[in-house]
């Protein structure tokens, strides 16, 4: 009922309607402030009939949805005017076969039996097109969730008493079991303190410069990036001005040799804040055929990533065991 009542004053339609207690009545008139008493009636008899007609001036109306039975079921045909549409949704006539009477379609009237359930019960053309409604009535604001009242499981057979009584307003719904938020699992993000340190062995390569940028952009506020040639190029300053300049981070550069002991301790032991990451990317490229390579070749590309990965594993475990959170080597 309050579902026609909002569809038909989306059409600016003029409503009538009928209740069956006063109760009803108030709860209407603060639903639709555009019902006034004057188009509310009773539905317990067929007093409705006089009153809108009156209304009307003895004109009728052109809809009538109607779910009432018996003599009320045929004031409501009585209503209908000239080239009216009568839309039956109650069952109780059609199923005890109740005559209509066909004086009703001299006035070029037409009468619809709707059976709402059966519109669900195939995938057809109507119930694509009233799927169609209900969508465009939620996106204009038209379909609004209906008042209910809820019983809980134990409750069925108070809830059944309280519909047969026909006092509810709305629909009664049975909740079979409260809803359950479904967990969703947190995004992992990697964070970096700004309190800490982070060592970059080859920072100033282009995957160095990078990874730099990775850091800082998820906290990292102090670097050391190693390098033996130090800055050399425009892009590199580029870069590193960037990111002190609008992430506030303090970036300095190293010369020192990992690869030497007392380079790497120096490295480690003189940091002013505790050590929270070392990624170790220096890399000697040396290409070539393997029936080609010397052993001298081959320890110059061995050198910094074996003695330079365990010089710095020897020192950050003296001096940055406890601050230490990540430790990784690139091949």
């Amino acid at each position: 009922g309050t579902a026609a009542i909002a569809i038909a004053y989306s059409y600016d339609c003029e409503v009538f309607t009928t209740v069956s207690s006063i109760e009803k009545r108030e709860y209407l008139k603060k639903l639709f402030p555009r019902l006034n008493d004057e188009h509310i009636a009773n539905s317990r008899d067929t007093t409705f009939e006089q009153q809108i007609r009156f209304v009307t001036k003895g004109k009728g109306v052109d809809i009538v949805l109607n779910s009432l039975a018996e003599d009320k079921l045929q004031a409501s045909v009585r209503l209908l005017a000239q080239h009216g549409r009568f839309l039956e949704i109650g069952k109780f006539d059609l199923s005890q076969n109740n005559p209509l009477g066909m004086s009703i379609f001299l006035k070029n009237t037409t009468f619809h039996g709707i059976l709402l359930d059966s519109l669900f019960e195939n995938a057809n053309d109507d119930w694509l097109r009233v799927h169609q409604l209900v969508e465009q009535g939620i996106q204009n604001g038209v379909v609004q969730p209906l008042h209910s009242n809820v019983f809980n499981a134990n409750e069925i057979e108070q809830a059944f008493r309280y519909m047969s009584q026909g006092k509810h307003m709305g629909k009664v719904v049975i909740k079979v079991y409260d809803e359950s938020r479904p967990l969703i699992r947190a995004i992992r993000k990697t964070w970096f303190s700004p309190n800490k340190t982070y060592i970059i062995t080859g920072g100033l390569g282009g995957f160095g410069l990078e990874l730099t940028e990775w850091l800082v952009e998820r906290g990292a506020r102090n670097l050391i990036l190693c390098s033996r040639s130090g800055i050399r190029t425009g892009y590199q300053l580029k870069k590193i001005t960037y990111l002190e300049t609008f992430f506030e981070a303090k970036i300095l550069i190293s010369k020192l040799n990992i690869t030497n002991e007392k380079e790497c301790e120096e490295l480690i032991s003189q940091c002013s804040l505790p050590i929270g990451g070392i990624f170790h990317l220096a890399a000697v490229l040396q290409d070539g055929l393997f029936e080609n390579l010397t052993i001298d070749l081959f320890n110059q590309v061995v050198d910094i990533k074996y003695n330079g990965t365990k010089n710095l594993d020897k020192y950050t475990r003296i001096y940055s065991q406890k601050t230490l959170d990540y430790f990784v080597v690139f091949s």
